[in-house]
């Protein structure tokens, strides 16, 4: 299978995903002409799920640019990491589920730690990835491999873990874990983007 073939199938279920998100927000019932104050009542048992649906939304995205990442620096593509990504993308195309879930009992322990479980699969399957092409030799540049190899899913594994853990103890702990993990990848990437712009136009 090429390289291409797989990544085309793959930003498929991302651009589905994302759209199935947005199902879940479905407009309240109100009456026409109806005051601010009345559309803000109205509005605000939505308030979970658009939380649920940021999040969500938020760690699709996150996955996908490391996805596209990833893949864009790989030599080959083996019959291996095809059904690896399979795997990932089984228990992305699950997520919107618990984000359901979650959105409708945000504070009962069972949905948060249905989606803590879910998405410590996709970190782990995501560690599997970038174990695999390291011990393969799949990536084009070493440099490249150093940097976002295994050790990359580790914030994340250990999260989502401890997310899944601390449901038993406090589903407010376990919810603060869930909203730390994109900070672990989003503004570290943002910081990496402005290091390398610099470097660029300070050779120029």
């Amino acid at each position: 299978m090429s390289k291409a073939r797989l990544e085309a199938f793959s930003d498929g279920v991302f651009a589905i995903l994302l759209t199935l998100l947005v199902l879940e927000l479905r407009v309240p019932a109100i009456a026409d002409h109806s005051s601010l104050g009345q559309y803000a009542t109205a509005m605000m048992p939505l308030i979970p799920k658009l939380v649920s649906f940021a999040l969500t939304f938020m760690m699709i995205c996150i996955h996908w640019v490391s996805h596209h990442d990833f893949f864009r620096q790989l030599q080959r593509i083996t019959i291996e990491l095809v059904w690896l990504n399979n795997l990932f993308l089984l228990w992305l195309c699950f997520l919107p589920f618990p984000t359901a879930l979650f959105g409708d009992h945000p504070t009962d322990q069972f949905p948060v730690l249905l989606y803590s479980v879910d998405s410590l699969l996709c970190a782990l399957t995501f560690y599997a990835f970038r174990s695999y092409a390291l011990h393969a030799q799949l990536f084009e540049d070493n440099v490249f491999a150093k940097a976002h190899g295994p050790k990359r899913s580790l914030p994340a594994i250990s999260l989502y873990a401890f997310s899944a853990l601390a449901s038993f103890i406090s589903v407010y702990l376990a919810l603060a874990c869930l909203f730390i993990v994109p900070f672990f990848y989003f503004i570290p990437s943002l910081i990496e983007n402005y290091i390398r712009q610099r470097k660029a136009a300070s050779r120029k």
